[in-house]
């Protein structure tokens, strides 16, 4: 959902990069949904962008902490050919709990779920050192930011409906294996209907809400409405505003952008083309299916059809020689007797000239 949604761009004139980044002169905000801009909203040597950052760590993972630091955004590679593994944004707290923060905002169509359980398991890795007992092994998080629904929503189950979702290690029947390891979804577009409740919302809720909407101008009575009610999202709300006066990060924009609505043309133009060959091999696989059952069934009714006249044919046939056999047995008898042919003929019904013909 990148800002072409409020201004109904079609895609013939989606903009060109120069109009598109002319935006930032006219006060517009950049799109916080959009990975490059979520990364600098968060990351900037400012007040407003640490104090933003706390408060979105404290949001997802229900805690109070004292401080944080960034660290290194990829994963040590603990043995060749390990799959390598790049954070978004990474920080260690001040107790050694650490998280990775991620921002999808396309669907890419691949495992999120495994791709997050992977990411948390190398946390754990990177900061439980050699020699550390289990009991020292830091509570991390993997928490993802995803434009999209990943879980399907069940109507008769209310959890898969809310925007924010918690895993953790658990039994079949629910009891907690260490939560140690942790992983936190939290779904944009779920969270459709909190607005009238932003007083009974979760803190990462409204978070949510902000994070969907706080470069859409038609919601600009939402953002105020959350800015007030949390310091933490005034602050975020600064920092958006800051980073906004950036070209680079614009031109960024731009270019995800357009990367996705290729990718998305690509996609759609290879669908359509595999529906179009589809189609053609179906119909020719189905007129040739259906001459040859055609051919078979024709075959099959005309069998039956010829052995059944065949039969018919045969008893009228057999019938007919079977009278003109008992006829000619009789003319040869009544001849035997003396009759002449005429006496014959009129005794069995027949011309004398078949009386002759017989004799």
């Amino acid at each position: 959902m990148c800002y072409y949604k409020y201004v109904n761009y079609s895609e013939k004139d989606f903009p060109t990069e120069e109009e598109y980044v002319a935006r930032m002169y006219t006060g517009a905000l950049l799109n916080p949904r959009v990975d490059s801009t979520f990364k600098a909203l968060f990351t900037q040597p400012t007040a407003e962008s640490r104090g933003a950052l706390k408060s979105f760590l404290e949001a997802a993972t229900e805690r109070d902490m004292d401080s944080f630091e960034f660290v290194s955004n990829d994963a040590p590679e603990e043995f060749g050919g390990q799959r390598r593994v790049s954070y978004d944004i990474a920080c260690v707290f001040s107790d050694g709990e650490a998280a990775d923060i991620e921002m999808q905002a396309f669907n890419q169509e691949y495992d999120y779920g495994k791709r997050a359980e992977y990411q948390v398991s190398r946390l754990e890795t990177t900061y439980l050192k050699k020699g550390d007992t289990w009991e020292k092994a830091p509570k991390v998080y993997q928490i993802t930011v995803l434009d999209f629904i990943y879980s399907k929503i069940d109507e008769n189950n209310a959890e898969t409906k809310k925007p924010v979702s918690r895993y953790s290690m658990r039994t079949k029947d629910g009891r907690e294996l260490s939560n140690a390891l942790n992983v936190i979804f939290i779904e944009l577009p779920k969270v459709q209907g909190l607005e009238q409740s932003l007083d009974t919302n979760t803190r990462l809720e409204n978070w949510a809400l902000f994070l969907k909407d706080a470069d859409n101008p038609q919601k600009n009575e939402l953002i105020h409405k959350l800015t007030q009610k949390e310091a933490g999202l005034m602050q975020a709300q600064q920092s958006l505003s800051n980073i906004s006066e950036n070209r680079d990060l614009w031109i960024a924009e731009y270019r995800k952008e357009m990367y996705e609505r290729d990718r998305r043309s690509s996609i759609s133009a290879a669908i359509n083309k595999g529906l179009k060959q589809g189609l053609e091999r179906g119909l020719a696989q189905g007129i040739a299916q259906g001459l040859e059952r055609g051919l078979a069934q024709g075959l099959e009714r005309g069998l039956a059809q010829g052995i059944e006249q065949g039969i018919a044919q045969g008893l009228e046939q057999g019938i007919a020689q079977g009278r003109f056999d008992e006829k000619k047995d009789i003319v040869k008898r009544l001849y035997a007797l003396g009759l002449s042919p005429e006496q014959v003929a009129q005794g069995v019904g027949l011309s004398v000239q078949d009386i002759k013909q017989l004799m």
